[in-house]
């Protein structure tokens, strides 16, 4: 009897997330929890287990397809199965495609045996109707799956990918798959789609991976170029549903529109994971950073926390808003960002990390490369952020730039620079001993960085060296700086600065010159005016935009 078994039943109760003669999959961080791990995979999902000896045997030729079962049906080039069980394919089709049809409480399993299907105007791998089906990867196996371009309709449903389930959809094993989809989008469930082990090497027109209720992947190595998102979870229906867990694995996506996709929630636990092209690299309502190793480059933004849910009770809240020190825009308070381990490095020509409701991070370390224009910001945020742990060196553009706000319980500094600093120049954080205890080579030109770590401490002293310019700061407290001026608006000074010249003055003192008032006393030729009163010549006039008023303001 021969047996397959790559992930024992221990490795689901203890989630130690490795896969046995497969350590180039070994990527699952040791942080997984056991109850994410228990609602998202299933043991069947994990262990990708079959006996050989009672699985149902399949043959695809172009000379005529075989099998000796009798819930399999052949037609032409076409292979429907009927019935719940487990069936090993071999063998290629020119032009053709395997089709589940069983009972909605039924579940298939399918074990890929080196095969080779291509389907020059449907889905090579067609899942109508089953309650589960599990796409195994034999392993040391490469399996190939083609569509030849179009997609034309076979029945109600609109076929549109190489692999298309309209019921959840499971991906295991330890083999490959190469899936390309010149049209339209690579695999697909209107269900959950979950992936816990393989190799695949997706390339689509359209969406890579894309589950409409969740995509879960647990481990498996993936190389995916999407002319839209590479890793994509929507629900129009419900939405409550599209959510995105990377839990580990290795990653090369490139996407013609988002790297990951969710309409929910991105969470991401472990896996080494790099966006080497996109719009905007991760964007959800929500994006949770638990660990793993993220690296991505954006045309647009990095990080992107937005509601999009269509319900009009989800956005009620929705307002043009000020935030103190920073920008003007739309603020959701279902949107937020929170980073609490891991390693993220972002390059953006957008906002590096956007969320239009709350930013928070406590763990992990964040380096972002922001926009080299100015109209983005390397931090931007609608409502609020804090930190409380980890490291973040964020630079970017001075006349966006905003720091972390007055929540924050760890230290962070924000520097503007009247010129520009080099691209490829460092900038180091020093404390009044010398020490360095941040140091990061910025890739593109930069007059703003915002540096937090767990040593910066309030009245601590503290040497910021950007490029060539050296800058000491003193922490009057947690925070220093806050957003710099854009569009016309007066910058704004953290604890401890001042404009540039004013003298430092302490409690009861006065610049060197200045007159001593005592109570009632004025300068010499100042009218006596009595309230209501104004000098002579004075306009009366309430006008917004007349000097006195402005000044008033204090514009």
């Amino acid at each position: 009897m021969k047996r397959y078994l790559y992930l024992s039943a221990i490795w689901a109760v203890s989630i130690t997330m490795t896969a046995c003669g497969n350590s180039a999959n070994q990527n699952m961080s040791s942080n997984t929890s056991v109850a994410a791990a228990s609602q998202l995979f299933s043991e069947r999902d994990l262990s990708g287990e079959y006996d050989a000896s009672k699985c149902e045997q399949i043959t695809l030729s172009d000379a005529g397809c075989t099998s000796d079962s009798s819930a399999v049906a052949i037609g032409q080039n076409t292979v429907t199965i009927t019935k719940e069980g487990d069936y090993i394919i071999n063998g290629s089709l020119s032009d053709g495609m395997v089709i589940v049809d069983v009972e909605k409480s039924e579940k298939v399993q399918l074990i890929l045996n080196g095969v080779t299907i291509h389907s020059e105007s449907s889905a090579p791998i067609y899942i109508k109707k089953a309650d589960k089906v599990f796409v195994t990867l034999a392993e040391g196996t490469e399996n190939t799956l083609t569509n030849g371009g179009k997609f034309t309709a076979i029945d109600d449903n609109n076929i549109d990918a190489v692999i298309f389930s309209k019921d959840d959809l499971t991906l295991n094993g330890i083999g490959t798959l190469i899936v390309q989809s010149p049209s339209a989008h690579g695999i697909v469930s209107k269900n959950e789609l979950v992936v816990t082990d393989g190799t695949y090497e997706i390339t689509a027109a359209s969406q890579g991976l894309s589950g409409k209720e969740n995509v879960a992947i647990a481990d498996g190595n993936f190389v995916i170029a999407a002319g839209k998102a590479a890793i994509k979870s929507a629900n129009d229906d419900d939405n409550t549903q599209g959510n995105v867990y990377i839990g580990g694995g290795s990653f090369e996506l490139s996407a013609g529109t988002d790297g990951i996709n969710a309409l929910n929630e991105v969470k991401i636990e472990g896996g080494d994971i790099k966006i080497n092209q996109s719009y905007e690299g991760i964007e959800a309502r929500i994006i949770t950073i638990l660990g793993g190793a993220i690296e991505l480059v954006s045309s647009n933004d990095g990080f992107n926390a937005t509601d999009k849910r269509s319900t009009t009770e989800n956005n009620t809240e929705e307002t043009e808003q000020e935030i103190p020190g920073g920008k003007m825009g739309d603020t959701q308070p279902d949107a937020s960002i929170q980073i609490s381990g891991g390693i993220v490095k972002i390059d953006a020509e957008g906002d590096g990390i956007d969320t239009n409701g709350y930013l928070t991070i406590n763990g992990g370390e964040v380096y972002v490369a922001g926009a080299s224009h100015g109209g983005d910001g390397a931090l931007d945020y609608g409502i609020d952020a804090s930190i409380s742990g980890g490291i973040v060196v964020a630079a970017g553009q001075r006349n966006m730039a905003q720091n972390f706000g007055s929540e924050s319980t760890q230290g962070s500094i924000l520097i503007n620079t009247e010129e520009s600093n080099a691209a490829d120049s460092d900038i180091v954080l020093v404390d009044s001993d010398g020490k360095e205890l941040v140091a990061w080579t910025m890739k593109k030109s930069y007059n703003s960085v915002v540096i937090s770590c767990p040593e910066i401490a309030e009245n601590g002293t503290y040497t910021v060296q950007t490029g060539d310019i050296s800058t000491e700061v003193v922490m009057d407290g947690l925070i220093y700086g806050q957003g710099f001026e854009f569009g016309g608006r007066r910058p704004g000074f953290g604890n401890g600065e001042k404009p540039e010249g004013m003298p430092d003055l302490k409690n009861g003192e006065k610049p060197e010159g200045m007159p001593d008032f005592k109570n009632g006393e004025k300068p010499e030729g100042m009218p006596d005016l009595k309230n209501g009163e104004k000098p002579e010549e004075l306009p009366d006039s309430k006008d917004e935009n007349s000097s006195q008023e402005g000044a008033s303001k204090g514009l």
